[in-house]
């Protein structure tokens, strides 16, 4: 069994990203998340607190976790997918190689140094792009994503994620790991001019939905997740 599988049971959208020998602040740095945007949870209530309070504020920022596990640095977003954004894979893919698996849009990337080796959506595998579109060639195979739909496989970027670096994380570690505001897109590194005195760029228009016009509405949790014991609670007051 995929020891990754619970994460997309768990969390409706997700992105998990890895890095190969980094640690995880040094991910999360990577990614865009600001040094003191980062703290350690004191519990599990906390923890889903600040995943909370990341939906509600979901076009400027996402929570994500991070840690190490197998020789390779994650972060998990449990409830966006802003660590997938191309320009901030290419940028923390420097010196190192990556693979982000995002659910939303079902992407799976996989960068070396910069350089976006392969990419595609996991409901289309035969239509794959980068540099060398067939590099994953042995693993896609291994788990039912070399050239079709994956019938019948319920969460096929996590499986591939395992199959590749034989990450396994467990939903107990990743509550209590490292924790940080990840920039939602356009208000992270990427969007930063090279003069660091210019001011930060000005947000986007909304939509009716509260989200950026031409963009999907933030995530929400399915019915089931919400009445899951222990996850996406809030602390309520006495």
């Amino acid at each position: 069994m995929n020891p990754l599988a619970w994460i997309g049971d768990a969390y409706p959208t997700h992105c998990l990203t890895l890095g190969r020998g980094l640690a995880g602040r040094d991910l999360l740095l990577r990614l865009g998340v600001g040094s003191t945007e980062m703290f350690q949870p004191r519990d599990e209530d906390e923890a889903n607190e600040f995943v909370w309070a990341g939906m509600e504020d979901y076009w400027n920022w996402g929570a994500a976790r991070a840690g190490e596990a197998g020789g390779w640095a994650y972060v998990l977003e449990p409830a966006s997918i802003w660590g997938s954004l191309s320009e901030r894979l290419k940028a923390a893919s420097s010196g190192t190689e990556l693979i982000c698996c995002s659910y939303a849009d079902a992407m799976v990337a996989y960068w070396r140094d910069r350089v976006l080796l392969a990419q595609f959506e996991t409901t289309s595998p035969r239509q794959r792009s980068g540099q060398e579109p067939d590099i994953l060639e042995e693993p896609m195979r291994r788990v039912g994503l070399w050239d079709s739909a994956p019938a019948g496989l319920r969460h096929a970027g996590l499986d591939l994620l395992h199959e590749l670096t034989g990450v396994a994380l467990s939903q107990e570690e990743t509550a209590s790991a490292l924790t940080g505001k990840l920039p939602a897109m356009g208000l992270g590194p990427e969007a930063m001019p090279e003069d660091s005195s210019a001011p930060t760029p000005a947000a986007r228009p909304a939509d009716a939905a509260g989200g950026p016009v031409g963009m999907l509405p933030a995530p929400r949790l399915a019915d089931s997740a919400k009445s899951a014991p222990g996850q996406w609670r809030k602390r309520t007051k006495a």
